[in-house]
């Protein structure tokens, strides 16, 4: 579980800091004002949610449960959960959505989504090889 741990966190903290580092260069050459401070939060908390996410799959696996189809869709309804929770409100405080608050979460949010995906599916063909 170590091994699986440390390898998931090392390509997940390279998928995002590429994904951060490519949307951030993209808004500064496009001179679009935002809070970096904000962009840096959906980065942190959708990083640590694929990994929290991640990690109990890996506990379930570990126990032999079926159902981490299951639990990894119980992870994304969480992350819409928390964005909903955090996000919504601090973007809606002017009373609308623009695409770049917009993107200021979703872009970490598919970065995750994609290295949880391939992480999972790696998982379950382990699981079936065993």
């Amino acid at each position: 579980m170590n091994k699986q741990i440390i390898i998931f966190t090392s390509q997940l903290l390279a998928a995002i800091l590429f994904a951060g580092v490519l949307h951030t260069l993209f808004l500064l050459v496009r001179n679009l004002e935002f809070d970096f401070t904000l962009l840096l939060l959906g980065y942190l908390i959708n990083f640590a949610m694929a990994l929290g996410i991640y990690s109990t799959l890996l506990y379930f696996a570990e126990r032999k449960n079926k159902n981490l189809g299951f639990l990894f869709m119980f992870g994304s309804t969480l992350k819409f959960v928390i964005y909903f929770l955090v996000f919504d409100p601090i973007f809606l405080l002017d009373s609308k959505l623009t695409k770049l608050e917009f993107f200021i979460f979703f872009i970490p949010y598919f970065t995750c989504l994609i290295v949880e995906t391939f992480s999972l599916i790696k998982l379950l063909r382990e699981i079936d090889q065993l």
